[in-house]
């Protein structure tokens, strides 16, 4: 119990560090190249199989972090899974991101991101307008720590 509470310690702390630095700078120059695109594949591993399950999303980039949204009120097998284990993987374009998924639950950092993807995704700005829930989904933050470049 003491290990299992000590590890869980060591993991809330360094997420929490992580957290609070600066992203990379080749991790920020990667997503400004890419923030552009329409979608991101991200992998989640499973949480009955731990088989890595690859799923292309809407994606936006605010302050180097990847927010995502979870449609179906959450019940998506991607946010289910990241809710068991938070290390996820982006890839868009040759850029292969790593990093922690986190639930967002902030009121005011909820309506930021619904906000985000309503001004990036036409469609869903426009199906607002008939009360579609496109584009206002469970919000989800990725924290890259790491970027790598496939080169040809």
């Amino acid at each position: 119990m003491r290990r299992q509470l000590a590890a869980a310690l060591l993991v809330t702390s360094a997420t929490l560090a992580m957290a609070e630095e600066p992203a990379l700078p080749e991790v920020a120059a990667a997503l400004a190249r890419v923030k552009d695109r329409l979608t991101i594949e991200l992998t989640t591993i499973g949480r009955h199989t731990a088989k890595r399950h690859t799923r292309p999303v809407w994606f936006a980039v605010s302050d180097a972090h990847v927010l995502l949204q979870a449609g179906r009120d959450g019940k998506t097998d991607w946010y289910r899974n990241l809710q068991q284990n938070p290390s996820v993987t982006l890839h868009c374009g040759s850029y292969t991101f790593r990093g922690r998924a986190a639930v967002l639950t902030d009121p005011k950092r909820v309506d930021e991101v619904h906000r985000l993807f309503l001004k990036k995704y036409t469609s869903a700005w426009l199906l607002s307008f008939v009360g579609s829930s496109i584009g206002r989904g469970r919000p989800v933050e990725v924290i890259p720590w790491s970027v790598a470049e496939a080169r040809p």
